[in-house]
C-alpha cells in the first residue's frame, strides 16, 4: 500500500469537518475524490499535507505515520500537491516557480534541480515559455505551471486540488491527458479533487465520495455510477447546484 488515511477526523471548535475517513491509493493508481462544495476535501488535503493536524486516526505513506511531521517534510518524503487557488510566485519565471518544486522536494545539485525543472518542463509542454514572467501566463498555463512543480518535485504521490476548475473544454482535454502523462511516464500516483466529475469517471481507477466530511462511498466508476446513495447526494444534482 503506497498511502493510507484511518478514520481520520477533524474538528474545527465544534464544528466536525472530517469523521472517520478511511481510503488508500495504491502505487501507479488515479483516485478522485469528489463530493458537494463544503464535503471537507481541501481540508483533507490540508490534514494529509501538515497544514492542519488531524484530531484522531492516522495517515500513513510508504508505511510511515505522517501525522506531526511538518509540510516541508511531508514534501521531502515524497507527497505534493497544487493549490484550489493557483499559488505560483507571479512576479518569477516560469522555470523559476518549478525550480522551487525540485529543490524544495528533496537534496540535490543546483544543477541537478535545473534539468529536473526542465524536464517537468518539457513534460508539460513549456519549455519555450520557461522564461516568462509568471504573472503574464494564461490561467491554464498557470494551472499547468503549478503542476510541473509538483513533478520536479519527484513526489510518489501528487495531490491535485481541482486542476480543472476555470479551464475550457480544450484546457481540460490537454490538463487531462497530463494527468494521465504524469501517472504513466513518471510513474506517480495522483490523488485528485475535482467537480468535473465526467472528467474524474473517465480516467481514475477508483473514486472516494465525501460527504458532510463523512466517506459516503469508494469504488470504481462503474461502482460509483450505480450507487443510489452519491446519485441522491452528489451526481443527481442539477449541474447548478453540482
Amino acid at each position: 500500500m503506497l498511502f493510507q488515511v484511518e478514520q481520520l477526523t477533524k474538528n474545527f471548535g465544534g464544528l466536525q469537518v472530517l469523521s472517520d475517513v478511511t481510503f488508500s491509493v495504491d502505487k501507479g493508481q488515479i483516485v478522485g475524490l469528489i463530493g458537494p462544495n463544503g464535503a471537507g476535501k481541501t481540508t483533507l488535503f490540508n490534514v494529509i499535507t501538515g497544514i492542519y493536524r488531524p484530531n484522531a486516526g492516522s495517515i500513513r505513506f510508504r508505511e510511515k505515520d505522517l501525522v506531526r511531521v511538518k509540510s516541508h517534510r511531508i514534501c521531502r518524503r515524497g507527497i505534493a500537491r497544487t493549490f484550489q487557488l493557483v499559488r505560483i510566485f507571479p512576479t518569477m519565471t516560469v522555470l523559476e516557480n518549478v525550480l522551487v518544486g525540485s529543490i524544495y522536494g528533496k537534496r540535490g545539485s543546483k544543477k541537478q534541480a535545473r534539468q529536473e525543472a526542465l524536464e517537468s518542463l518539457e513534460i508539460l509542454n513549456l519549455t519555450e515559455k520557461k522564461d516568462a514572467i509568471s504573472v503574464h501566463l494564461t490561467y491554464s498555463d498557470r494551472r499547468l505551471v503549478e503542476i510541473a512543480r509538483v513533478i520536479a518535485a519527484k513526489p510518489g504521490l501528487a495531490l491535485l486540488d481541482e486542476p480543472l476548475a476555470g479551464l475550457n473544454p480544450t484546457e481540460t482535454e490537454k490538463t487531462m491527458r497530463v494527468i494521465q502523462d504524469i501517472r504513466e511516464t513518471q510513474g506517480i500516483s495522483i490523488l485528485w479533487i475535482e467537480h468535473k466529475v465526467d472528467a474524474v469517471f473517465n480516467i481514475c481507477d477508483k473514486i472516494v465520495v465525501l460527504n458532510y466530511g463523512k466517506k459516503l462511498a469508494e469504488g470504481n466508476p462503474e461502482e460509483i455510477a450505480s450507487n443510489t446513495k452519491v446519485v441522491e447526494a452528489y451526481l443527481g444534482e442539477s449541474p447548478a447546484h453540482g
